[in-house]
């Protein structure tokens, strides 16, 4: 990978590997699920005929497909595998889940874990949605969705409890999208937002990222006292209360400690 020594970035040790993960990252996205050669290798900044071998080797071992009606790559069958043997071997997320679902119950919202994906952005990697029968409809989300570190709760809550030098230079390099109306766009009021889920414990979103859905988020922090996930409740804006908003925060943050404590994990203060 390229590192910072100071005076520059240097070259990966292993460029086609690299290359390699960016391509299948690139793909897992919901917005790019479906790409040409041309656009896979100008996105990435690939040469055009390393990025043609790179694909064909994916494409050879079923970490990538390929559809000769739309010449669109995508990812590959074997990544099924591969996901759920990851999901079967990382107790981590078996120890987790118990404490996913109680809050859920709890607040008869779906809940979310996500967990960093590459420098800039979180990704789902399990949800419990509720099973109460008298619960409203609930918003339903999608393993693997990836979202910016700037977006939203679970992106808040995720810098607000990194070294500050690693969250500014985060926040330059993604910088901001205007994915709604209400979204934070503005560099000084997003640090602001920081400070105030630092002073909380949890962050909150009004319809930051998505239309109608707002967000609760809470860290969870590993055995070096660094957050390394994020477990999350959404549900539909209309309505909800600030003591509720409250009261989901509470939940969060009390299943976090649960899990920091079956995990190993600590709280850096």
């Amino acid at each position: 990978m390229e590192k910072n020594n100071g005076k520059g970035k240097e070259k990966s040790e292993v460029p086609a590997l690299e290359s390699s993960i960016k391509i299948m990252e690139y793909l897992s996205r919901y917005t790019s699920k479906e790409r040409s050669l041309s656009q896979i290798s100008k996105k990435l900044s690939i040469n055009k005929s390393t990025c043609h071998r790179i694909l064909k080797l994916l494409t050879h071992y079923r970490y990538v497909s390929y559809d000769d009606d739309s010449k669109q790559y995508n990812l590959g069958s074997y990544l099924i595998i591969l996901g759920a043997r990851a999901a079967e071997l990382i107790d981590y997320l078996k120890l987790a889940k118990p404490h996913l679902k109680w809050v859920s119950d709890q607040t008869g919202l779906t809940s979310v874990l996500l967990e960093p994906v590459s420098h800039d952005r979180l990704m789902y990697v399990a949800k419990e949605e509720p099973e109460l029968p008298d619960s409203p409809v609930q918003v339903t989300v999608k393993l693997g969705q990836h979202f910016p570190l700037t977006s939203a709760s679970f992106g808040k809550c995720y810098l607000a409890f990194i070294e500050e030098e690693k969250m500014n230079e985060i926040i330059q390099t993604v910088n901001f999208k205007q994915f709604t109306d209400k979204s934070i766009i503005d560099y000084e009021t997003f640090k602001d937002s920081l400070k105030e889920v630092q002073q909380k414990g949890y962050a909150v979103s009004y319809e930051e990222h998505t239309s109608g859905v707002f967000g609760i988020a809470a860290p969870i922090f590993n055995s070096a006292g660094e957050i390394s996930m994020v477990i999350a409740c959404i549900g539909f804006s209309s309505g909800i209360s600030e003591e509720f908003v409250t009261f989901c925060g509470e939940q969060l943050m009390e299943a976090a400690g649960n899990i920091m404590k079956v995990t190993g994990g600590r709280k850096p203060f």
